[in-house]
This record gives structure tokens, sequence and C-alpha cells, in this order.
């Protein structure tokens, strides 16, 4: 019998606390999971049982810590299809750290100028910024597979990418925003047929598909324990054995070694030769039992499910005038995830309205930022479900987002922030920009989705006296950023290099814990801007003097 979203929700104790006095609707999936009491008692069983570190004491705790942590290793290899077992099965920290030991082990000793590497345009950084220091310090070509208009990776235009100088080609199972599912095994046979290995990041696949890497094609394929129901700290990289076998570890110390002289170290056997020191015993074991809880769910079921709730949402913002979202359109498949934006309303005030509706979704770039340049949009809002959502959370956050324009300017003049916030969102000072300004300084290389950009006229003797400010970030850092400029306005570029602290104090420290990157965020900017500005002028000064 198919399991239903209700009894598995019993599993998990945090989906009965209260936000803001209305029920917790978690829907920030892609990020991390929840973990169920059938995981986390894994841990109170290590530590109360037999803790003890694997591989180095001979005795009875140390024993069943290294069969428990063994067997892990086998778990894994059989929960994504590797049959080489726990030789094929590298423990790791998250998926970021797994594609980084395929860099650092195969592409940085191997590649060099006449090397290509080809990723797509809708990479995680975790794999877009590895790839592109691997380019960066080899000198290997860096290509990019484009991703359609509606959300899909371009395969004719990848055929055309991928040659005979390709080394290495790594896509994404899964997209972070679209939701689209990669056509990998199409990817497997073009690399394969170039002389090329294939990395797959399987960070949204493996939680919420079944997954066979041998069926698929991957070489290497890369995972997170804290997006399939657990701990945080563990991932995995399967490798194909042949391969694992020539890489060199890049990581040194205990575990990792065979034998160690003054002179020269030999390495450990696989997958322990790259599993330097102590590892994460605990979260290893536990992982393993997230594994168990996901079979016996089924993941075909858990695949349909989350598609089921993702088309459902689709349908329904789809159908909204006011909503733009991003990805394959309903019907087709994806997993369980939809980015979107509501006109006039910016993501982090969205998350901000919907948190206090109790509802969780993530906000900004998602760690690709490249491919939110593609959308041509600074950010989205990302609602993500997993195994234990239902439609009626999905209602919540449909009702949530009714007028939110309307709802955004009553959460501005709410008594959590201080009066001069909500004046200067009303009528924001000095917007829009100046011709030929002194210095121009874009904030628009934050993490957290924020787009802006401050100009300023200096006067000769380090007076400012004009500032204006683009911006397509939230209201609070617009009316922020007006604040900013006001407070400046006749003050020397000196008093902005040294601005702390000053937009907290105009406010009375009156904003939500919740939004203070919001608050310091463009006084950040300016002062940076400032410091730079004065920086240029002394090294001018210097050249001077010195000829």
């Amino acid at each position: 019998m198919s399991p239903d979203a209700a009894s598995v929700r019993e599993d998990f104790p945090v989906l009965d606390r209260e936000v803001k006095g209305e029920p917790l609707t978690y829907l920030d999936n892609a990020a991390t999971t929840q973990t169920p009491r059938q995981v986390y008692d894994v841990f109170e069983e290590f530590y109360a049982g037999y803790n003890a570190n694997v591989h180095r004491g001979i005795h009875e705790l140390s024993h069943e810590a290294s069969l428990a942590y063994e067997a892990a290793h086998d778990r894994l290899a059989e929960f994504v299809g590797a049959a080489g077992g726990r030789e094929e099965m590298i423990f790791t920290r998250n998926t970021t750290e797994s594609i980084n030991l395929v860099a650092h082990g195969l592409a940085l000793p191997e590649f060099g100028p006449g090397d290509a590497v080809v990723t797509t345009e809708m990479e995680h950084h975790a794999s877009l910024v590895t790839w592109q220091q691997v380019a960066k310090r080899t000198g290997a070509d860096l290509r990019f597979v484009r991703v359609t208009d509606d959300g899909h990776v371009d395969v004719e235009h990848a055929k055309s990418l991928i040659d005979d100088d390709v080394e290495l080609v790594s896509v994404p199972h899964v997209s972070n925003v679209l939701g689209t599912v990669t056509p990998v095994s199409t990817f497997a046979e073009l690399a394969h047929d170039a002389g090329a290995v294939l990395v797959v990041d399987g960070a949204q696949s493996a939680p919420t598909r079944p997954v066979d890497v041998e069926e698929m094609g991957a070489d290497f394929f890369a995972f997170s324990g804290h997006k399939m129901a657990g701990p945080t700290g563990i991932g995995g990289l399967y490798g194909r054995k042949d391969l694992l076998e020539e890489m060199e570890p890049f990581l040194y110390g205990g575990e990792m070694i065979q034998h160690v002289t003054f002179d020269r170290s030999t390495w450990n056997g696989l997958p322990w030769k790259f599993e330097a020191g102590t590892p994460p015993i605990a979260e290893g074991i536990a992982l393993a039992a997230a594994a168990d809880y996901l079979d016996d769910l089924g993941m075909e079921w858990v695949r349909d499910h989350e598609n089921r709730l993702a088309q459902y949402a689709l349908e329904r913002l789809n159908a909204r005038d006011d909503v733009e979202t991003y990805g394959p359109g309903p019907g087709e498949e994806r997993t369980g995830l939809v980015a979107f934006n509501v006109d006039g309303v910016h993501g982090h005030d969205l998350s901000s309205l919907l948190n206090d509706r109790g509802i969780a979704v993530r906000a900004g770039d998602h760690c690709t930022q490249p491919l939110h340049d593609r959308l041509d949009v600074p950010g989205s809002v990302r609602a993500s479900f997993y195994v234990y959502n239902t439609t009626e959370e999905i209602d919540r956050l449909l009702d949530a987002i009714d007028d939110a324009e309307a709802k955004l300017d009553a959460y501005l003049r709410s008594d959590r922030y201080a009066d001069r916030l909500y004046e200067h969102h009303r009528n924001p000072h000095n917007s829009g920009g100046l011709a030929d300004p002194s210095l121009v300084k874009s904030s628009e290389e934050t993490a957290c989705g924020d787009d802006g950009e401050f100009h300023v006229d200096i006067a000769p003797d380090g007076t400012i006296e004009r500032l204006a400010f683009e911006s397509e970030s939230c209201a609070v850092s617009r009316a922020v950023a007006s604040l900013v400029t006001e407070y400046l306005e006749g003050r020397t570029v000196a008093e902005a290099a040294e601005m702390k602290g000053e937009v907290a104090a105009m406010l009375d420290g009156q904003f939500p814990d919740l939004r203070r990157d919001c608050v310091v965020g463009p006084e950040e900017v300016i002062r940076e801007a400032a410091q730079e500005y004065l920086a240029r002028g002394r090294a001018v000064e210097d050249t001077t003097s010195a000829t």
C-alpha cells in the first residue's frame, strides 16, 4: 500500500510547531528537508551505545562503529545503484565537497590548455564555480550549454559543444530553480563518445526520485544528506572504481594512508583513501537510515507525490495575472519545486510576508546567479515540496500571496519598523541615476538576490554633492538606500568611508532580526565604495610623488 502524506507527517515532530502563531508550512525542502524520528534516533543509539572512532581501536565499541560505518557506505551505494558497493561510495561533507573532490583528484592534475569542460547555464555555484576555477588554473576552456526559454537544456547546442577536446561534462540531474529533469543518459552518451567523463550533480535528484548511476551512465554522482531526510554535514560521491583508483587524494592525514615513513607515504584502499581524518561516523550511519526510510516509502512514490504537488502549485500560480513562474510548464515532468515572482513585490519582501503566516520558502538567487541573469530577474521565490507536504499547504501559500503588494505596505507600516523607513519606502529620495558620477558602486554581487547601484558626485575638496541610487532590491533595502543618500548629502567621502551602524541608529534599531542584512547592506556598499575611492586617490598621489 502506498503511503500518504498525512501518515508520513507523523514521523516529523517539527511539523507540529507554530511560527508567528501560525502552523508551520515548511516549503523550503530544496534547501534542506526535515528529518524523521527514524533518522535522528540513530544519533542517540550511536552515542549512547557504541560511540568510538572507526578503524582505530582493537576494542568492541570501535569494532561495532566500524562495521556500522562500513555498512552505511554499502547502503548508500545500493541506494544510488552502484554495483561496486563501498569501494565506489565516498562520504564527504556535501555535494559541494564531492564535486571539488573530482576537481582536485582528476581535473586539476590532468587538464591543460587545449582541453575543455562543458557544463550548463543552470548550474548551482557548487558546480559552476568549481569548473570555473579549474579552467582558470589549468588553461582549459569552459563551455556552457544553453537553457531554452521554457527551462530545458538545449541538447542540440550540447552536441555542438561536446567535441574531442572535451575531457569532462558536468550537468545537474535536476535544476534547483527550474525543476527541470536533465536527460542525463543523453549527456552520458555525448560525453563518452568524446572520451570525456560525466559528473552529475544529484543534490536535487537523489532525495526525490529513483537513481541508478550505472543505468544513467554517470562516472561520478554527487549528493547531500540534508536534502534527503538525513543529517547535515554528510554527503556522498559515487565514482567509478577504475577512475577512483587512478585519482590522487586531495586531503591527507590519518585513515587515508596505508604506510608512512619520513620519506614517503602510500594510500589506503577505496573508499578510505579519500576520507582523511576522523570521519562523520554518526552522520554516515544516520544517512544510511535516511536511505532506508526513503526506500520504505518508495522512491517512485516520492517522485510522483512531489510531481503532483508541483503541478498543483504551478497550474494555480500560472492562472494568476500577477505571477511569473520559471521552468517547464504544467504537464511536463519536473521535480517538486516551483520558482516564481509576484509583480511589484521583491522575493525577500514576499518571504517576510509568508513567514508572518508560518510559511517557509526560499527567496534570492538560490546559488544560481548566472541562471537568474539568463532569466533577467534579480532573484526568485522558491516553494519546494517533500514527502510530508500537502495540497492544503499549497493553498495556504496561494492565499498568502493574494494582494501581496498591499500586504507589504501594511507590513512596512507596522510597529516592527521605524516610521522613517516607511516614509522612505513611500517617498524614496534620490531615486535614479546621475549623468556623470564621480563613482559608481554596484551591489549586484551580493549572494541574496539584491541588485542596486549607487551613483555619487564628489567635489574637489571631498564633499559629497549629490547621490542617487537605482535598485531592484527589496523594499527595505530600497528604503535604506534612500535614507543613506539623504544622510550623506553634504558630508565627506571620508565620513562615508567610516560609516558603521549609522543606519541602525537612525532607525533606533527598530527592524526585525530576519531583515538585518537588508538594513545594513546599503550602508556596507556605500562604505566600501568610499574606501575604494579614497584608496585610488592615495595611489595616484603616491605615483605622482614617485615621479
